[in-house]
């Protein structure tokens, strides 16, 4: 993007000539005949490198219209160069810089000053903002990086967050296997003592009096058959529980062995 210079005169030869001076350099330029238009330019456009404005001209001087265009803030930063036919002396030179002038430059204009000066504050302007942008740049990295750094915490406390339940489940998986112990330690000493007693008693029973029973001894059978059975499904509980405990073992199987089991 060309750097653009606001040039402010009264007199349209003095514009013209300042713009053939600086022409070849490849500025862009936007001229004003007054300080009014200047200010009315500068409501709109903000983005000039710096402004050659003429210090005496009718209603705004130079000096004035800098004044006021330092009073906005975003316009502060574009430096001004007064363009004067007549040498104030030093008291009015200093009353120049406290409006805003960074140099002078005397009529009759000689172009290799006026390049060198206009060249030195474009250069400055255009390092200006390439520092800016860079500027921008490592903001835009920075917001980035800070993104990544919350969604990273958050993935974090997710994790923590399923860490945690994970270990509840394992704590009650363990509540349970032990809970299933202390069943199956019932089942293989409470449960079998009075089944064993059953067992006892029924054949005791089936042995000494089957004679006198006839056909009442199937009942005493089928009581021995179905402890048979309670004592069946009590072991298999009781292997079942035994399974939670037991690590598992691969091993090599032919698959055909036990299809045919």
């Amino acid at each position: 993007m060309q750097p653009k210079i606001l040039l402010v005169d009264d007199r349209e030869d003095n514009l013209l000539s300042i713009e053939a001076i600086l022409a070849p350099s490849g500025y862009q330029f936007v001229k004003a005949n007054s300080g009014r238009q200047a200010l009315k330019i500068l409501l709109s456009e903000f983005d000039f490198a710096m402004i050659l404005m003429d210090v005496k001209m009718p209603n705004l001087n130079g000096f004035e219209t800098a004044s006021l265009i330092y009073e906005r803030e975003r316009l502060k930063h574009i430096p001004i160069i007064f363009i004067t036919a007549n040498n104030y002396g030093d008291e009015n030179m200093f009353k120049g810089y406290q409006s805003g002038a960074i140099d002078y430059i005397f009529k009759p204009i000689n172009p290799d000053i006026l390049r060198a000066k206009v060249g030195v504050l474009i250069d400055l302007y255009l390092k200006t903002r390439l520092l800016s942008e860079q500027e921008q740049k490592l903001k835009k990295i920075n917001r980035n990086l800070e993104r990544e750094i919350t969604e990273r915490k958050i993935s974090e406390e997710q994790v923590k967050l399923l860490n945690h339940k994970l270990l509840e489940n394992i704590a009650s998986l363990e509540s349970a296997n032990k809970e299933l112990e202390s069943f199956a330690f019932m089942a293989s000493h409470d449960l079998q003592e009075p089944l064993r007693k059953i067992r006892m008693f029924s054949d005791r029973l089936f042995t000494k009096y089957k004679d006198v029973f006839d056909e009442d001894a199937t009942l005493v059978t089928r009581i021995q058959r179905a402890a048979e059975r309670m004592q069946a499904l009590i072991i298999d509980i009781l292997t079942f529980s035994k399974i939670s405990g037991d690590k598992s073992v691969f091993a090599v199987s032919d698959l055909n062995m036990i299809l045919k089991e």
